[in-house]
């Protein structure tokens, strides 16, 4: 099954948009809604001389924990092609067949993060709100999670 599929999968049922706060809202809670919809990360300057000061508007980005390739299959990142194996950047998941741009996010823990990000793939574009965990042990495994349903994922990157 392609990236795009397990992904979309994750987030069936999230066809809003930044703009529909309130069905965030009741679905996650008033604080997600509120990072969705400012476009903010929970990081970003909260005046306008610190926002200044940081050079410009923040811009929401993934912990480095999180970054580098992964992939659904067991055996998926030794394979020479995988059509499961995705890749986090700073800002964006880029799948087989789509990719996700990072709008918001918010640090939970060391190890967890609750995301919203633009998917692009060729079903079109949604709005998707995932938590993800890495692992305790080394963040060997990514656990994303959307509406009770989890998908695991492995690193694919030495540890």
């Amino acid at each position: 099954m392609a990236v795009a599929g397990l992904v979309s999968a994750c987030g069936q049922g999230e066809d809003s948009s930044a703009a529909q706060a309130p069905e965030l809202a009741q679905s996650h809670g008033a604080d997600v809604a509120a990072v969705a919809t400012s476009g903010l990360s929970p990081s970003a300057p909260v005046s306008a001389a610190e926002e200044a000061a940081a050079g410009g508007p923040a811009t929401a980005v993934f912990p480095a924990a999180f970054r580098g390739n992964w992939d659904y299959n067991e055996n998926g990142c030794g394979a020479d092609e995988s059509g499961t194996r995705f890749r986090i950047t700073a800002s964006e998941v880029k799948g087989y067949e789509d990719t996700s741009k990072l709008q918001a996010i918010e640090i939970i823990d060391d190890l967890t993060v609750r995301v919203v990000m633009e998917n692009e793939s060729s079903d079109g574009n949604k709005v998707l709100t995932q938590v993800w965990r890495l692992s305790p042990v080394a963040g060997i495994n990514l656990r994303m999670e959307t509406h009770g349903k989890t998908i695991r994922a492995l690193r694919c990157d030495p540890v």
